[in-house]
């Protein structure tokens, strides 16, 4: 009995510095997430106009009728998801054919690693200036190489198609190398002696691709694609400074025009309303996202 009490006193002895350790963790994100969380959404159900003198009063649902009435909301949720699915159809299998490659045991793969992944280590805002000044019309290097080929230049930044095309570009460029380490990740965790075996029997490449790798590598695919839908659902500073949403509204996004809402029209009520909107979006994509990561572990 002695001995069962001195035991259970070292379990609980052990276990109370491992909680105390973490009380400044949770404290930090409380103070960080979900007291602004709780603020945004109590901020909601006011009439919150900084560009107004009217007293600040309590409106109920008023501002979420106005969101889900407004023609912006719906426009610039399509722009959303528009941008999310061909930024996933293009990061999604470039991202697995380089993968694919730099896994091969090749000459010069690590330096070729190194040298994929600094994109990733950049800024958004330092990548969307860089980007901006490629994409301009007059003095822009993309416009001048189409230039040497005897076509006329593009207006990217100009016209809602090109617009679009030209965040993918910039987004992908960034993020294509995130998704190149997670899936060289996945594969690292396939032993090679299930290639071996399928190498006797005969099989292809193709058939090795679809019949044993990808298989293999869809819990990992499953996380991947969750955090690209967030990504998407929140992207802002690269889109900002490439486009500032235009032209006009054009590639404005759900996340962009919370943003205008707020802090250009003033009406930071309203804008709190869209921010909790994109937050009920967000969730169901986080649940998804958590069974993933739980089947890869």
């Amino acid at each position: 009995m002695i001995e069962l009490r001195s035991e259970k006193r070292i379990k609980t002895s052990s276990a109370r510095p491992s909680t105390s350790f973490t009380i400044p963790t949770w404290v930090l994100l409380g103070l960080t997430i979900v007291f602004p969380l709780i603020y945004g959404i109590y901020l909601s159900f006011l009439n919150v106009n900084l560009g107004s003198f009217l007293p600040t009063q309590f409106i109920g649902l008023e501002n979420y009728r106005h969101a889900f009435k407004a023609s912006e909301t719906y426009s610039t949720l399509l722009t959303t998801l528009q941008l999310m699915i061909v930024g996933l159809g293009i990061q999604i299998p470039l991202g697995i054919v380089l993968a694919i490659i730099l896994h091969q045991t090749l000459k010069g793969s690590r330096f070729f690693r190194s040298v994929l992944i600094v994109p990733m280590l950049l800024t958004p805002v330092a990548v969307g200036l860089i980007f901006r000044f490629m994409f301009d019309t007059d003095i822009g290097i993309i416009n001048w190489a189409i230039a040497q080929f005897g076509s006329e230049g593009v207006n990217w930044l100009g016209t809602r198609n090109t617009a679009l095309l030209a965040v993918v570009i910039v987004d992908s460029w960034q993020s294509v190398p995130f998704v190149m380490l997670l899936m060289l990740a996945a594969l690292a965790g396939i032993p090679s002696s299930i290639y071996e075996a399928a190498l006797v029997d005969g099989a292809n490449k193709l058939q090795i691709f679809f019949r044993i790798t990808l298989p293999l590598i869809v819990p990992t695919l499953l996380v991947l694609t969750m955090i690209k839908i967030m990504d998407f659902l929140k992207l802002f500073d690269t889109l900002f400074i490439l486009t500032r949403g235009g032209p006009g509204n054009e590639t404005t996004t759900l996340g962009l025009w919370t943003y205008k809402t707020g802090f250009i029209f003033l009406e930071m009520s309203r804008a709190a309303a869209l921010g909790v909107i994109i937050v009920a979006l967000t969730l169901p994509v986080y649940f998804l996202w958590r069974r993933a990561s739980k089947s890869v572990r």
